[in-house]
């Protein structure tokens, strides 16, 4: 612990404690906030993670070895969810009309919006013969997925999947 030394009103050391305690109060508030998880934090885990498993399974059936999860992948698709609930699109590009999943190593991307939860949301998938080569291409070995909610866009909910091989 940092102990401030005691000193006399008007002194420099006493001048210093006084300068100090806000920078030393405001450094702690700050680090405080960075580690508590949000509760939507750890729903999001719990939902992407449902996609992830139901991914896995579908795999499973048609005889491919399970996903990982990849950072970059999982960063590169919570971005995109979110740009596209933010920016009110639905598109394979960003707001901007870059293609990012490319910039995350992705080699392809299952994109659905308008579902609020992930069944319905891999149902969709499943029910599309290219979302489906993509979850069944037994060549991807990492996976990444995102999930935005915004009340006020035209879908609500926007999903993301993105998948690579070695």
């Amino acid at each position: 612990m940092f102990v401030l030394p005691r000193s006399m009103p008007g002194s420099p050391a006493f001048r210093w404690r006084g300068s100090v305690r806000p920078i030393l109060l405001c450094a702690l508030l700050s680090a405080s906030a960075m580690v508590v998880p949000s509760a939507h934090a750890d729903r999001m885990d719990v939902v992407t993670a449902e996609v992830v498993d139901r991914t896995n399974a579908a795999r499973a059936e048609a005889g491919c070895g399970p996903l990982a999860p990849f950072p970059d992948l999982e960063r590169s698709a919570q971005a995109h969810a979110v740009d596209m609930a933010v920016h009110d699109f639905f598109a394979h590009s960003d707001a901007a009309g870059r293609v990012l999943a490319r910039l995350s190593g992705a080699t392809a991307e299952n994109i659905a919006a308008g579902n609020a939860s992930p069944a319905a949301t891999f149902h969709q998938w499943m029910t599309s013969p290219g979302h489906r080569a993509n979850i069944q291409n037994c060549a991807y070995t990492r996976i990444g997925v995102g999930h935005a909610f915004d009340p006020n866009s035209s879908y609500g909910h926007y999903w993301v999947q993105e998948f690579a091989g070695p």
